[in-house]
């Protein structure tokens, strides 16, 4: 077994940690989302992450360190949801693994407001998340990732941990 290999063997009760935080927080942020019903901008979606997580933390049973960090991946599926929407919103929540899709409904003035906000959310803050690409033992929702080293596709089909490629057992991927 490589050195690279050992860096990425899973330690089960932390990995399980992280899944079952991860998936209490993404209810979280889908439930706060669906409560919105005036005003959605940018700072309401940001708004919805940072209070899943802060409550998140109040309640405990999980440590800050692993709060920030499905936190943070949390924020980078928003991110690549929300370029994965485009201007099409008929597939609205296929496209963005239902993180959005409690809007979807909501008829085509709100559902306006909201794509704008997502879209000014995105420029904010995906710059930043857009360079930093999900690495394997990250708690993630799912779906279909590229490996960046040599092009090979992992797909995931409900959230879990991802794992090292499967051909070059390199660590780092784009969602795809």
């Amino acid at each position: 077994m490589t050195e690279e290999q050992k860096k990425t063997e899973p330690d089960t009760g932390q990995q399980k940690e992280e899944l079952a935080a991860y998936e209490k927080l993404r209810a979280d942020v889908k439930k706060i989302l669906g409560e919105v019903r005036d005003t959605v901008n940018p700072d309401t979606i940001k708004s919805a992450v940072d209070r899943a997580a802060r409550e998140l933390k109040e309640v405990g049973g999980h440590t800050s360190e692993t709060i920030s960090k499905v936190a943070n991946t949390l924020k980078k599926d928003l991110a690549s949801a929300a370029e994965r929407m485009g201007p099409k919103w008929e597939k609205f929540s296929d496209k963005t693994a239902d993180l959005f899709g409690v809007w979807r409904d909501r008829g085509s003035i709100f559902l306006g407001h909201a794509a704008q906000a997502v879209g000014e959310w995105l420029r904010e803050v995906g710059s930043k998340l857009e360079h930093q690409g999900y690495h394997t033992g990250e708690a993630i929702y799912g779906g279909t990732f590229e490996c960046i080293a040599c092009g090979e596709l992992v797909t995931l089909q409900r959230p879990g941990h991802l794992p090292p490629c499967p051909k070059c057992f390199k660590t780092e991927f784009r969602r795809i």
